[in-house]
């Protein structure tokens, strides 16, 4: 019998903390390294794109991150409370930004956002890619 119970207990090597079956994760579900590197790229085309086309980076906005930054501010929660309500005030910023006339600070607002974002994922373990320059 003992020798079934270990036999079904795995191999007794650890798992990393973002290992598929320990991703950080919140109530509104897990976050991926490869959702967080999407958020990530696809916030450096929105301050990219928001001097020349401000209508293609609200939608890139809407369309690829701001989800995103809600499933990390969730998971990011139980490990730092100051780095998930951080991330969730740069990101009210920057909808209030594109909810009406552009705000002439609306560019380091999507700085702030940026910044938070990368803070909140190293708080739960995950890396974050540079913008492509």
């Amino acid at each position: 019998m003992a020798l079934v119970l270990f036999s079904c207990g795995g191999d007794g090597a650890a798992t990393s903390p973002n290992s598929p079956t320990h991703l950080p994760s919140g109530e509104l579900g897990v976050v991926t390294q490869e959702a967080a590197s999407a958020a990530v790229l696809g916030l450096c085309e929105v301050i990219g794109g928001l001097p020349t086309d401000i209508e293609t980076a609200m939608d890139t906005f809407h369309d690829r991150v701001h989800e995103e930054l809600h499933v990390v501010a969730a998971a990011t929660q139980s490990q730092d409370r100051a780095a998930a309500a951080a991330l969730l005030q740069a990101k009210e910023r920057v909808e209030v930004d594109f909810a009406g006339p552009m705000a002439a600070d609306a560019a380091d607002d999507l700085e702030m956002l940026s910044t938070a974002l990368r803070d909140a994922l190293a708080a739960i373990g995950l890396s974050a890619p540079d913008c492509p320059a």
